[in-house]
């Protein structure tokens, strides 16, 4: 499957003139999510109606509880301060505003990352790079593990229960930390599928948000999904490249059962896994 891409000056939806494969799963990824989802999604009835599967979106409310929540945008914090001080007014492909964003490849352990999907292509033993490093000791040293930071043995500890609900044949690329300013929005666009997979999802970090996605044909189908802090919520199958994703200012859009979503500051801890190359993994080897 492939699709062309474009932009025009007369409000296009659609992010810029690029032409992508889009990867397609062996099978159909299903994700189960809790009862208590149902109150978190909106579906048009244009998407009932013409049979798009409701498990395309993905939405698991109080993913991660309190505790877990405090410590995970703490690390954020401390990662976005050392890595991405300032907003950014703009982005590359002028659709996301008053952002900053890192990646933390400290996050991901190799089994879960390329190099172990090479490894293993390759027929070598994939590092263990277990998910319970230590964290640095009382003294502030790394006890040896000179890539592990004060908080990084716990916080792969919560992210590898994200990364468990999939197969483990997916390789995924290192966890992206969006911060989107109070005033801060992501316009509708769809994804470039050359730098990424069959998934994208995020743990939701501090405020509530509303994300629509659309289908790229016809509007009328579409999804809401409220964004609350400790959910997490991923866009699989069809959704993934046939839909557009945003998140607005615009109060209407921001309703959720009669209320408006206050603007607030949020972190997505995003998490997207690697295409898969035409001619396998072993292809990467060096």
């Amino acid at each position: 499957l492939r699709r062309l891409f474009s932009e025009s000056d007369s409000g296009s939806r659609l992010v810029k003139p690029i032409t992508g494969d889009i990867p397609q799963p062996n099978e159909p990824i299903k994700l189960v999510a809790p009862s208590a989802a149902a109150s978190f999604i909106r579906y048009s009835a244009g998407y009932l109606e013409q049979g798009y599967d409701k498990s395309d979106i993905f939405v698991h409310p109080d993913f991660i509880n309190d505790e877990e929540h405090a410590l995970l945008a703490k690390c954020c914090e401390r990662k976005l301060k050392r890595l991405a001080s300032t907003y950014e007014m703009g982005h590359f492909d002028k659709r996301i505003h008053n952002y900053r964003e890192c990646s933390v490849s400290a996050w991901l352990p190799q089994k879960r990352a390329v190099a172990g999907r090479v490894a293993e292509a390759m027929g070598r033993a994939v590092d263990p790079d277990p998910i319970d490093l230590p964290d640095r000791a009382a003294n502030g040293k790394s006890g040896g593990w000179t890539t592990v930071g004060k908080y990084d043995g716990q916080v792969r500890h919560i992210l590898d229960r994200v990364w468990e609900l999939f197969p483990s044949s997916f390789a995924w690329l290192p966890p992206h930390i969006l911060d989107l300013h109070e005033n801060g929005e992501i316009l509708p666009h769809v994804d470039n599928p050359d730098y990424s997979g069959f998934t994208v999802g995020g743990l939701s970090l501090l405020g509530s948000a509303v994300s629509t996605f659309r289908h790229v044909d016809d509007p009328s189908v579409s999804v809401d999904v409220l964004l609350a802090p400790k959910s997490l919520y991923f866009m699989t199958n069809r959704i993934r490249y046939q839909f557009t994703h945003e998140i607005t200012v615009d109060p209407e859009q921001r309703q959720w059962q009669g209320k408006v979503v206050p603007r607030a500051r949020r972190i997505s801890l995003m998490f997207r896994d690697a295409k898969v190359p035409e001619s396998g993994w072993k292809s990467l080897a060096n």
